[in-house]
């Protein structure tokens, strides 16, 4: 086992390993042995050379931690797995809380059993929505109630639904 000096480096060499293989292999178990590797680190330092070290140590953890991060932040969205893991495109403007309010009175069917919540097709586009009252299965008829926010509230169409006048 390594002594001194040596056991500190090796100590703070597999934590930062650790801690960067959590991004791989996510479940915080790396990234916490990780974690406990650094600590001990900084103890070591604190046991064998004393607190001014110590500190010294524990600042120069927390700094590379930090900045380690950062340079993470900007250079793994670019790397071959960040480019698998990270969604590049937005959403688009037909999502957003004013379209759901157009939705009030349109009628649709039920793409998926809502039981309260699931998926329906209104005006041709999929909706996550939510049924008020009874359950309903799909292929079922429904009528858009109420939407606030991204939420859409929904229930059986039964032919007594609120028709706008026409002038």
């Amino acid at each position: 086992m390594p002594q001194g000096s040596s056991l500190i480096i090796v100590l703070f060499l597999v934590g930062f390993s650790l801690v960067a293989a959590e991004v791989f292999l996510p479940g915080l178990i790396l990234g916490t042995i990780g974690l406990l590797c650094l600590v001990a680190s900084v103890v070591v330092v604190f046991a064998q050379y004393g607190t001014s070290a110590g500190l010294l140590a524990a600042f120069l953890v927390g700094g590379l931690s930090f900045v380690g991060f950062i340079v993470w932040l900007n250079l793994f969205p670019r790397t071959f797995i960040g480019r698998r893991l990270m969604l590049r495109t937005s959403q688009p403007a037909d999502l957003t809380a004013a379209a759901h309010q157009t939705m009030i009175g349109a009628t649709g069917e039920a793409l998926t059993p809502l039981r309260p919540s699931g998926t329906a097709q209104i005006n041709g586009k999929r909706v996550d929505v939510t049924a008020v009252g009874d359950f309903l299965e799909s292929g079922e008829q429904l009528v858009v109630i109420a939407a606030d926010g991204l939420r859409v509230a929904v229930r059986r169409k039964d032919g007594l639904e609120f028709a706008p006048r026409i002038a």
